[in-house]
């Protein structure tokens, strides 16, 4: 099993709504994956394919004037297998030497202790976004 990671454009946009379950029930989340990875406001966008399979994808943009983890998914079908891993590996190389910020909702443990296992630390919360359901901010320090 080898995640490999490539930089992805607008023509991977198809993909990314294909591996996002949230991109099938919202016009406004496929909208955003569409704009996103064609680079508006900035925004660059990775894929991971595992044993040559497209199967999960990460969002890039900036907060503050720092890098930003936007989004990060994994294919249903490949969870615990090691793309959200190497997805950050290679964000968290790419800005080794910058405050690399990302966010979660409470409600997704899986994401929180991947987060705190890699060694980010809590940033803050938010609340509002999502009824109910606070977005938390972490922070990975420079290196």
């Amino acid at each position: 099993m080898a995640v490999a990671i490539r930089l992805a454009g607008a023509d991977d946009a198809a993909i990314a709504l294909a591996i996002d379950p949230a991109a099938a029930t919202s016009a406004h989340r496929a909208d955003w994956l569409r704009r996103a990875f064609a680079g508006e406001q900035g925004r660059g966008a990775q894929m991971a394919y595992l044993d040559g399979r497209p199967a999960g994808f990460a969002v890039m943009g900036r907060f503050f004037s720092n890098p930003f983890l936007d989004l990060i998914v994994t294919d249903p079908r490949f969870r615990r297998r090691g793309v959200a891993s190497a997805l950050l590996d290679e964000i968290e190389r790419k800005h080794a030497a910058e405050k690399l910020f990302v966010s979660t909702n409470v409600s997704n443990a899986i994401m929180r202790a991947l987060l705190l296992a890699r060694g980010y630390l809590p940033a803050g919360q938010v609340d509002h976004l999502d009824p109910g359901d606070p977005e938390l901010f972490f922070v990975r320090l420079p290196r």
